[in-house]
């Protein structure tokens, strides 16, 4: 499943770059704004890790890997109920 619910993975492209658009210091944050097909999409992503934080630049085109939009689907836990 995507992060992005509305978007299927058929009409998601993985290979486009991304804009990073601002970075909040404070929070560590960066969004991030789609380009091409993904053009309509923002993404902020939070980074504990200075050194990968650091490496943004406002204006730069970067490509971020698969695995930061895939969401992990969660369990489904069966239903526990008795039958009379």
């Amino acid at each position: 499943m995507l992060h992005f619910p509305s978007v299927s993975e058929e009409a998601f492209d993985f290979e486009a770059d991304w804009l990073v658009k601002s970075i909040d210091e404070t929070q560590k944050q960066v969004l991030f704004v789609g380009q091409g097909k993904n053009g309509d999409l923002e993404l902020v992503l939070t980074y504990q890790d200075q050194e990968q934080f650091e490496r943004f630049l406002v204006g730069e085109l970067v490509s971020l890997p698969k695995e930061v939009f895939i969401v992990p689907e969660t369990e489904s836990y069966p239903s526990q109920y008795e039958c009379f």
